[in-house]
């Protein structure tokens, strides 16, 4: 009889997400599984229509009403830590495999699953000092074609960072869009204290309004690529694919490290990011890259080095192994 794979909201648009459906898809080429994937949310199910992410293959879904009498023994659940309110390590049997990618995004994990996953070190700390859990670390990954290398494009649509326009900037938001505007507000006026001239040279409205619209991610990541720096307000990650992904295509991130982003930002090295709630930190590095191209082209060429090191490849070596001990207990 075959074993089935069944992905928690796999098809949900966001960054967390599409990592378990990866792991699924794992499962299904290198371990044989089929998969389902079960949307449990309120609201409409779109399922992988909604535009921002491709999926291949693309995996039928079936309820959670549906496939509670289905889950046997010997079938995998594979769960996000967001969805803990539904209590799927009590509800359901088989082996259930949990992705944890966020500390903020749930109120109290599920411990009732057989394993954990951290996407960072910062989540495994997290889930070590609040859970007594001991979890290994495998970090998320971004496309080789959100790439560029030696310099050059790998993609016509990437352009180098000294050929983009000057002071050129786009904006990272995530969570509550009223506590993104006040940040805004907190850092311009910081800025413009230290650095009245360049605060005033950013168009920072436009910035805002093309930060909130909703993009296909190539588009998102395309915009990104065509600026030299990414402002990122979001202030709790558990890893962080947006910078990361900047990064790779040569963006000076600035702004804050949103905690799981100290897994690959070295401040003054490959980024100019504070910890949150260093505004004054914030802004005194970005006033010293945007007033330095030199600096910033030093980072830049180091935030794409480090960015190489997140591939496809690299996260499906680490979960073959993870998952080949994992279904052998």
């Amino acid at each position: 009889m075959s074993k089935t794979a069944y992905v928690v909201e796999g098809y949900v648009p966001n960054g967390g997400t599409y990592m378990a459906y990866h792991v699924a898809r794992i499962l299904h080429i290198d371990f044989g599984y089929d998969v389902r994937v079960v949307p449990v949310g309120p609201g409409v199910d779109q399922g992988h229509m909604h535009g921002l992410f491709s999926y291949d293959p693309v995996f039928p879904s079936i309820s959670l009403g549906g496939c509670e009498g289905l889950v046997g023994e010997d079938d995998v659940l594979l769960c996000n830590p967001s969805f803990s309110m539904h209590n799927l390590g009590l509800r359901l049997r088989g082996r259930k495999l949990m992705y944890v990618q966020g500390f903020n995004t749930y109120s109290l994990l599920d411990r009732f699953f057989d394993h954990y996953v951290a996407v960072s070190g910062f989540v495994r700390g997290f889930l070590s000092q609040t859970y007594g859990i001991q979890a290994p670390v495998i970090p998320a990954f971004i496309p080789d074609n959100h790439f560029i290398s030696h310099g050059e494009a790998v993609r016509d649509t990437v352009v180098t960072w000294e050929s983009r326009p000057p002071l050129s900037i786009e904006m990272n938001t995530k969570g509550d869009w009223a506590h993104q505007l006040l940040l805004l507000d907190r850092v311009r006026r910081e800025l413009k204290s230290k650095d009245r001239d360049l605060e005033e040279i950013i168009d920072w409205d436009a910035a805002a309004a093309r930060a909130r619209s909703r993009l296909p991610r190539d588009q998102f990541l395309e915009r990104v690529s065509s600026a030299r720096y990414l402002l990122t307000l979001s202030v709790a990650e558990g890893f962080g694919l947006v910078p990361l992904e900047a990064m790779g295509m040569g963006t000076v991130v600035l702004g804050f490290d949103g905690y799981g982003g100290r897994e690959y930002m070295v401040p003054g090295q490959n980024c100019a990011a504070a910890a949150y709630p260093d505004v004054s930190g914030l802004v005194d590095g970005m006033i010293h890259a945007m007033r330095d191209p030199a600096f910033s082209q030093r980072i830049a060429a180091a935030g794409v080095e480090t960015a190489s090191r997140y591939t496809y490849e690299a996260f499906r070596s680490a979960w073959v192994r993870e998952l080949g001990v994992f279904l052998s207990r």
